[in-house]
């Protein structure tokens, strides 16, 4: 039996003024796991009410026990009829699903958002786009060249904008331990590698660090489209891990800017008498003389003893 996932999604309309994609991820009542990301066309008033729709179609045809094929082809009938009611002609939507089945998964995809799948091995693209870059890159043009014409941003493949459609459906695989499956628009790999993708993944926490540091990312790096993310991991993907020891360096913008001169200008401070400074001296010789008890010590006993040895010195040298 396949543990539980952890599930998380994150979704923004990004710079847009209006939000198209739909994003789900949960477990049915059945105990299959669905995860799943559409990405509307057809403007404010048609493309949002598209991936919605196409979304919660795949929830009740899986539902009511059909298959996952067969359940995108009823989203896609759904969508089609509803695109011939006043404003919404022309309105589609992309559709990428990962339905999980005990210790076995399927993967369904029409359009251009993708699933990937993480593990310790790296990181896989799973669906293919459907879109006219792809097509060209597949004739051998190079990516550059497709994203240069008109068309870059025209698809294939859509859910709801033809009677019919060819659903992408691969499957039955084995479910990886230690895996995660990535479901994204594309709002966030057109901005983002997949190397990117892994890389904020394995520094994450967990899929809602993962999905949240994503969409941020992504937003930062200039995506013009709404930017949404599904993920869902099961085990633990492993994570880089941070340095066991802090390089500490001197910040001089945190310092105040402070340049050299700045620093000469400062007041000298006052000598002190020789008695003084030969008992702080007598202190930090009587510290290192007992180096051998405080080396068994645990960093935060030693850190304490720096700072005791510190003020000690402060008061007999500067006279506090």
């Amino acid at each position: 039996m396949a543990p539980q996932p952890r599930l998380a999604v994150e979704s923004i309309p990004g710079k847009r003024p209006y939000q198209e994609d739909s994003v789900f991820a949960d477990v049915l009542t059945d105990g299959r796991t669905l995860v799943a990301v559409a990405d509307g066309m057809g403007g404010h008033a048609a493309g949002e009410v598209a991936s919605a729709l196409a979304l919660s179609t795949l929830q009740d045809a899986l539902a009511e026990g059909r298959e996952l094929g067969d359940a995108f082809r009823l989203a896609n009938e759904r969508v089609h009829r509803m695109a011939s009611e006043p404003g919404k002609q022309g309105m589609g939507t992309t559709m990428t699903a990962v339905l999980v089945d005990g210790s076995e998964f399927r993967v369904a995809n029409v359009g251009d958002s993708r699933v990937y799948l993480v593990s310790a091995s790296g990181i896989r693209q799973l669906t293919d786009d459907h879109s006219f870059v792809a097509e060209a890159m597949k004739r051998g043009q190079s990516k550059a060249d497709a994203m240069a014409t008109p068309w870059r941003d025209a698809l294939t493949r859509s859910i709801g904008t033809e009677e019919e459609v060819d659903v992408d459906v691969f499957g039955p695989f084995p479910l990886e331990s230690d895996s995660a499956f990535v479901i994204c628009s594309d709002g966030l790999y057109k901005t983002l590698t997949d190397d990117d993708l892994r890389d904020l993944f394995v520094r994450s926490g967990g899929p809602r660090g993962a999905a949240q540091a994503m969409v941020s990312a992504a937003f930062d790096g200039g995506s013009d489209d709404n930017i949404s993310v599904a993920i869902a991991e099961y085990g633990e993907v492993p994570r880089d891990t941070a340095p066991t020891t802090m390089v500490l360096s001197f910040d001089r913008e945190a310092a105040g800017k402070e340049s050299p001169a700045t620093l000469l200008d400062q007041p000298a401070i006052p000598s002190q008498p020789a008695a003084d400074l030969d008992v702080a001296s007598a202190a930090i010789e009587t510290a290192a003389d007992e180096g051998a008890l405080v080396a068994g010590l645990p960093m935060g006993a030693l850190v304490a003893v720096g700072l005791v040895v510190a003020a000690v010195v402060a008061i007999l040298v500067f006279g506090g």
